[in-house]
């Protein structure tokens, strides 16, 4: 049995499961957070309890109570695990190779795109989270204006953490997101298994922008334990964004409505139809269209969870969707802090933020609060008790607000665990 810290190190290289109809998921894993339970060995001995995330030919993956991923080879488990395992392989298998097969509700309750109705659509989706979230539009595009912070919790249950914490960000006026009202399908769709690593694929209805599944290093950030238990965490810029479709969403939209939109302009939907029914005939980009012709994508709940590519017309500069809004990063961005949990996050950015992690049984935690003149004054306690403090100003990023050191270190070799970084001039996303 072994601490999954780094999908990778477990899983090596994924290849997507194509089926005749073009269904995802990953090759010989499937990940569905459905089944809890005790698992045993054959002579009914327990060996962990946790909630099934994945199975392999050799292995199932399990996450704990604390968050942590636990690999067990399938020959250690007794008959009745192994068979419930390959059991749950096989029908997420089944789901997403399943022909289409929807209702005359669902259909109806489509939405053609390039339509006033689709404007339509996406001025109540947004709306749900208003005045938060203002949008506005012209003939050719729609105009989402937020600071990326959204109303639920944030941070917990993040076990892979890179030690950004969540600053609101200015998406607004010309820096505001805007999506196609006239979405084309593309000749030739985009795959984001090796394109899109950096910035944006998707927007969430609560103005929080929605990441490639994969990280910028290739890596499934939900399984690398980089998330948190409502699918974000925050980038360089300390700029929080999701990395999975926010389905907990739906609860806001009511059901049958989008959670989200597609940087292409197709509407983003949950884990069912309008209807309540199951979702059938997936392309590989995990949408399909209706019959009245209208495409759209579904979440999903195995790789690439909602998008895996864009079905839509869209432009990659430097690894990105293009145009999109900008963030401001305050700071240098950090390096991991290797064996942290992340524990709580409260505050508001009025009052101020605090974040607490824990690391080898002991507890540390990051506090911070947004001045009247946009600076951010941050005061960290490491897990070892040591108090440091540090302001950022707006476009200096340096400790104090002196601006960053050229070429400046990290974190130096003798350096304590969870202190501070040293500021560098940072690296560009």
């Amino acid at each position: 049995m072994n601490h999954l810290n780094f999908y990778p190190l477990v899983f090596g290289t994924v290849a997507a499961l194509l089926s005749p109809v073009g269904s995802i998921a990953h090759d010989a894993l499937a990940h569905t957070p459905e089944l809890t339970r005790l698992w045993k060995d054959a002579s009914g001995k327990p060996i962990h309890e946790g909630s099934f995330v994945a199975a392999q030919d050799t292995e199932l993956i399990v996450q704990d109570r604390d968050g942590a991923f636990i690999a067990i080879e399938l020959d250690r488990l007794g008959e009745t695990d192994r068979a419930l395992a390959k059991e749950k392989l096989k029908q997420i298998r089944e789901l997403n190779t399943s022909p289409i097969r929807q209702t005359a509700a669902a259909r109806s309750a489509r939405v053609p795109a390039n339509s006033s109705a689709h404007l339509g659509l996406m001025e109540a989706a947004f709306g749900t989270f208003a005045p938060k979230v203002r949008t506005r539009s012209d003939s050719r595009h729609f105009f989402v204006e937020s600071d990326s912070i959204p109303d639920h919790p944030m941070m917990v249950g993040i076990t892979a953490w890179q030690q950004q914490v969540p600053i609101p960000q200015p998406y607004t006026g010309a820096n505001a997101w805007q999506i196609p009202l006239h979405p084309v399908k593309a000749a030739r769709p985009m795959s984001a298994k090796n394109h899109f690593f950096r910035g944006a694929i998707a927007l969430a209805v609560n103005g929080v922008p929605i990441f490639n599944p994969l990280n910028n290093r290739g890596v499934d950030a939900y399984l690398a334990g980089e998330l948190d238990k409502w699918g974000g965490h925050c980038g360089r810029a300390d700029d929080y964004h999701y990395h999975i479709a926010p389905t907990h969403l739906q609860a806001n939209v009511g059901p049958g409505n989008p959670v989200a939109f597609a940087l292409d302009g197709y509407p983003v939907f949950g884990f069912t139809e309008a209807d309540g029914s199951t979702v059938r005939g997936l392309d590989w980009m995990g949408g399909h269209s209706g019959a009245d012709g209208s495409y759209h994508y579904h979440a999903l709940k195995v790789y690439p969870y909602l998008i895996g590519g864009f079905r839509g017309e869209v432009r990659e500069v430097g690894g990105q969707v293009d145009p999109q809004p900008r963030a401001q990063p305050l700071r240098p961005h950090t390096q991991p802090l290797r064996g942290a949990t992340i524990t709580r996050f409260s505050g508001n950015a009025k009052a101020g933020y605090n974040l607490k992690y824990s690391q080898d049984g002991r507890e540390g935690s990051v506090s911070y609060r947004i001045q009247e003149n946009g600076s951010v004054a941050f005061r960290f306690i490491d897990a070892s008790g040591r108090v440091s403090n540090e302001t950022y100003s707006p476009n200096q990023r340096g400790p104090g607000g002196r601006p960053p050191r050229p070429g400046g270190d990290f974190r130096r070799p003798g350096r304590p665990k969870g202190a501070p970084p040293r500021p560098r001039q940072p690296k560009r996303r």
